[in-house]
């Protein structure tokens, strides 16, 4: 028998995924990497500007957490662990 407690996900470079899905730019996502609920008002205010203004998925900050960036993209990525 085996169980997990506490389980933590995250993205291997530990950052959020925030914007539209690759082929349904209709649809945005606003994931966590387990520590969002401390961001969730910024975030819900990205995901909201994102909507009002899908342009402004391809400029900064935007970029940074897009969905297709290389650390989920990338199987040759590095992912970045802290210990």
């Amino acid at each position: 028998m085996r169980s997990k407690r506490c389980l933590y996900t995250l993205t291997p470079d530990r950052d959020f995924v925030l914007g539209p899905v690759p082929g349904a730019d209709r649809v945005l996502v606003g994931l966590g990497a387990a520590h969002a609920y401390k961001f969730a008002p910024t975030l819900g205010r990205m995901l909201a500007e994102l909507a009002a203004a899908p342009a402004l998925a391809g400029t900064e900050p935007y970029t940074a957490f897009r969905l297709d960036r290389p650390a989920l993209t990338d199987a040759g990525y590095a992912a970045h662990w802290m210990t």
